[in-house]
């Protein structure tokens, strides 16, 4: 009967000391914070006024079906897409910044988001949004909010703990050898959700084991960059690779230095990078590989990714431009990969629309498509190149 008591008395005065919502003026930035539960979502929009946040409006509902499944990211951008569809009065005459401790632009900018994700996209583009981090919680305004959207659910809201919000690894065993035949690699890449990749490699050059191993690492690594991999951890089976990656072993031989190097700049690339060496029987799927591509691509699975490596990556020679010249594609890959918009209001309102048909990934810009694959941009130089490569094999046919 206390608990009973003092639930009620929590209650009144929570309900009396409900901040008093507040009118944003004309040409002001209004910020906006997301709560996703397992059960609900909800948004808050507010105003900044004298170094307080004053709220403008509360925004909330319940999941349903299917919703309840939907990934917590993908519960902050269903609560964005809400807020937009309430609020739309709002968003239509001001700039509203979204301040969330999740990467939301980046989440709906990369290529791979999903069929629902993408319609989201296109319609957020519609309003001038932006997305900054939440450093910390400057005002009350934040946790009258979360309350409000934790009291519409029967479960807890959803908690993720500070070490456990960085990306879960990706495994990536590697082997590589040399024989009479020839010389291969293997490799298999597995998710944190346990999808596997196999990949097999055959050099079309002379490599000592050494150098076969370091080859593998390498494209292991470059392949993981190019997916989008930011946290990795290694398997392999060689003790001389493994040890001078981890700096136990010090590269003697200049050809040994080499690969060092580059395997030194590869890391450079991941947030999260472990090497472990493991027991040769551990390691037997990607050893399965390599055997088969060192000597012939004829046993290999239609599944397994296969490549001829023509050249040492020691011996590849990076080229790099001294002047680009920007481009059409210069605003949009500026706008996709930072979020920098033109000073011009109407220039950067544009842009934002636009950059809704585009993707950006890999260092290439995408144009979005929906029934057929999607379309790789290329500057006007290269445009020209392919233009008369193609004008020279279609000649042929007529």
């Amino acid at each position: 009967m206390e608990e009973c008591q003092k639930a009620f008395t929590d209650l009144k005065a929570y309900l009396a000391e409900l901040p008093t919502l507040t009118a944003p003026e004309q040409g002001e930035t209004l910020l906006l914070y997301l709560s996703a539960c397992n059960e609900a979502v909800s948004a808050v929009l507010v105003r900044e006024d004298r170094e307080a946040q004053r709220p403008i409006y509360y925004v909330s509902r319940a999941l349903q079906g299917s919703e309840t499944r939907y990934t917590p990211a993908e519960k902050l951008v269903l609560a964005l897409v809400h807020a937009v569809r309430k609020l739309r009065p709002y968003f239509q005459a001001h700039s509203i910044t979204v301040l969330t401790d999740q990467p939301l632009r980046q989440i709906l900018t990369k290529p791979e988001v999903s069929g629902r994700m993408t319609k989201w996209t296109v319609e957020l583009a519609e309003h001038d949004i932006g997305y900054q981090p939440r450093a910390a919680i400057k005002t009350q305004a934040l946790a009258y909010f979360l309350a409000e959207g934790a009291s519409l659910s029967v479960t807890e809201p959803i908690s993720v703990p500070e070490e456990a919000r960085s990306e879960e690894p990706w495994v990536l065993f590697v082997d590589g050898a040399s024989s009479k035949e020839g010389s291969g690699a293997g490799l298999l890449l597995i998710s944190p959700t346990g999808e596997e990749l196999t990949y097999a490699l055959r050099f079309d050059f002379p490599a000592s084991n050494n150098e076969a191993e370091y080859e593998a690492l390498l494209t292991g690594l470059r392949i993981a960059h190019q997916m989008g991999i930011t946290a990795i951890r290694v398997r392999s089976d060689s003790q001389l690779v493994v040890y001078q990656v981890r700096g136990e072993y010090e590269a003697k031989e200049d050809v040994m230095k080499k690969y060092l190097a580059k395997v030194q700049e590869a890391i450079k690339l991941f947030d999260i990078f472990e090497i472990e060496r493991v027991p040769r029987s551990q390691n037997k799927r990607a050893d399965a590989l390599l055997k088969l591509a060192s000597s012939s691509f004829a046993h290999l699975s239609k599944e397994v990714l296969v490549e001829v490596v023509k050249q040492k990556s020691i011996d590849q020679v990076q080229v790099s431009a001294i002047d680009s010249l920007a481009t059409w594609m210069t605003p949009l890959v500026d706008f996709l990969s930072s979020g920098v918009l033109p000073k011009d209001k109407t220039e950067a309102r544009r842009l934002q629309l636009r950059a809704a048909k585009y993707a950006y990934a890999g260092g290439t810009l995408y144009r979005r498509s929906y029934l057929s694959p999607w379309l790789k941009c290329v500057t006007p130089g290269r445009a020209t190149i392919s233009s008369e490569k193609c004008t020279k094999a279609c000649a042929r046919h007529t």
